[in-house]
This record gives structure tokens, C-alpha cells and sequence, in this order.
């Protein structure tokens, strides 16, 4: 299958494009076929070395895909649409291949008629939005919250529930 690896960490001229062997999944894995993927800030620290993690090689380069169920286990069926975005590090194999193995418990299901590459390049950091204002900043409503770099697409995301639990205004910032 094709793939974007590396042979050694290093700097973005270490990324190569060929052929590596199939993935075989272990107990827990679904086997995706690959439709879209996002390149994250979290890949090229993983690549350069930067970020201290363990890593397979030749490495799989990539966090973040949206793909197709080929095997299935652990309740996903074949042809399920699905997304993941913490392949890459732990050891685990990344995202810039046409076929991945996926821990069960890192894959999401998507509705049908979801856009691969709309998916691919928002859920991540709405995802991350979420987790910061809702499940861990606990934002309730009539609370007032600066959001740091509103206009980028985390802060954006940071932007949506916040609006859900306070109506009354929004406010961005501007570079000087």
C-alpha cells in the first residue's frame, strides 16, 4: 500500500512517499481505508523528535483521518463511515496511508452523507473546543470568557459553545 513514512526523525525532507506492507489488526483494531487526512501542529513535533514519543519504524506519518471500516471489530461494521484523531504517537502507526489500523476506542462513527475533507480538517479542533469549554472549563451560562486567538479555528470552535450557554454577546480579537 502507499504511504507517507519516515526512516529516522528529523526535519520535513525525512518524509517519504512509497509503499509499506498492510496493516494486519490486532484484537481491538478496525482496519480503515483512508479517504482524507489533516496535517496537525502534533505531527511535525512527533516527526522532528521535538515531542519525545515512541514510534514504529518506518513511521506512518499523521494524526487525524476520516475513512472507511474494511475489517471490522469491537461493533464497527464494513463501510462505516469514521474518524480518528490521535493516531501517530504512542507507538501507534499514523494516518498517510491507504489502509490503517485503528484502536476501536480511538475510531468515531460519521453520518453517511458527512464531507471526508470538511470532517478531516474541522472535527479535531472543534473537538478540542468542546473539551476546553464545555467538559473541562465547565463555561456555564452568564459566565463571561476571553477566548485567546478567537479568530483562528480552535478559538472559533472555542466561540460555538460558548454562544450555546451565553447568548448575550461575542467578541473576537485582531492582530496590531
Amino acid at each position: 500500500m502507499r504511504a507517507a513514512y519516515i526512516q529516522q526523525r528529523g526535519p520535513a525532507e525525512n518524509i517519504r512517499y512509497g509503499t509499506l506492507s498492510e496493516p494486519v489488526a490486532q484484537p481491538g483494531e478496525v482496519i480503515v481505508q483512508v479517504d482524507a487526512v489533516a496535517v496537525n501542529p502534533v505531527d511535525t513535533f512527533v516527526r522532528s523528535g521535538s515531542y519525545p514519543t515512541e514510534i514504529p519504524l518506518p513511521f506512518v506519518v499523521g494524526r487525524d483521518l476520516v475513512g472507511r471500516v474494511v475489517h471490522g471489530a469491537a461493533g464497527f461494521q464494513a463501510g462505516e463511515k469514521v474518524w480518528c484523531g490521535s493516531l501517530g504517537y504512542d507507538g501507534r502507526q499514523g494516518a498517510t496511508a491507504e489502509l490503517v489500523a485503528v484502536p476501536a476506542e480511538r475510531l468515531y462513527r460519521l453520518p453517511v452523507q458527512v464531507d471526508p475533507l470538511a470532517a478531516v480538517a474541522v472535527l479535531h479542533p472543534a473537538s478540542t473546543a468542546y473539551l476546553a469549554t464545555v467538559e473541562y472549563g465547565e463555561v456555564r451560562s452568564g459566565e463571561t470568557v476571553l477566548i485567546l486567538g478567537a479568530g483562528g479555528k480552535r478559538g472559533i470552535g472555542c466561540r460555538r459553545p460558548g454562544r450555546r450557554v451565553r447568548r448575550d454577546g461575542d467578541c473576537g480579537g485582531v492582530a496590531p
